[in-house]
């Protein structure tokens, strides 16, 4: 009997923490940006101490933080970020340098 009871809180809570946990999903805001294409660069950027896909989150979210960034796409199997901005907007240097205050080395690939 008690350990039916142990069994029943345990599965309640997991699946409390699985529902709370995909509702909490995607509820990132977008931002709208218009730019020129014209205006538009694709840098891709060695990226060394990316050691997993948190790694990964963190850097794409710092670096579309940056006003003048389209879109970016880091990979720590790759060691690579691939990054389409505005470069009317923000620069190399820019981008390089919130990847070092994110902890990761930059490097030219």
């Amino acid at each position: 009997m008690k350990i039916k009871y142990i069994l029943i809180v345990l599965l309640t809570v997991i699946y409390a923490s699985i529902i709370t946990s995909c509702t909490s999903l995607d509820k990132k805001s977008e931002k709208v940006i218009v730019v020129k294409e014209s205006d538009i660069v694709r840098e891709k950027i060695g990226v060394n101490g990316m050691t997993c896909v948190g790694c990964e989150v963190t850097l794409e979210d710092n670096i579309s933080k940056i006003e003048g960034v389209v879109s970016v796409k880091a990979s720590h199997t790759e060691k690579e970020a691939i990054i389409e901005f505005d470069s009317t907007k923000t620069d190399i240097n820019t981008i390089t340098k919130t990847i070092k205050e994110s902890g990761y080395k930059p490097f030219n690939k």
